[in-house]
């Protein structure tokens, strides 16, 4: 319930979006501990996620796209290989294309790709 409430606060008044700055923030407080860790053995998906929208998105954050980040990290812990995630599944582009992201970092075989 948090999260979700989280996205009525951070927007500036009149807005329909947050700025990006704010919702990394946000995220940073959301997806740490003691909330939740979005990290995994083989993927630190909050930094990732980070550096992929700092480095490819510069857009606003809508509110379907702040609701589907938190679908997106409760599916990604509980299976990291994403077996369950499909290119024809309904989520935001932003995150189709981020799947891309990590499966690039990851490398072919799946492990980590640290530059």
């Amino acid at each position: 319930r948090v999260y979700k409430h989280t996205f009525l606060i951070a927007r500036t008044p009149g807005q329909k979006a947050v700025a990006l700055d704010a919702a990394i923030e946000f995220w940073r407080l959301l997806f740490t501990p003691p909330s939740v860790d979005w990290y995994t053995v083989s993927t630190p998906w909050l930094d990732w996620w980070i550096e992929y929208l700092e480095s490819k998105w510069k857009k606003t954050v809508n509110k379907d796209m702040w609701d589907q980040t938190l679908v997106f990290s409760q599916k990604s812990l509980e299976d990291e290989s994403m077996s369950w995630w499909s290119e024809d599944g309904a989520w935001p582009g932003v995150l189709d294309e981020f799947v891309v992201y990590v499966n690039e970092k990851r490398g072919d075989e799946g492990e980590m790709n640290i530059e």
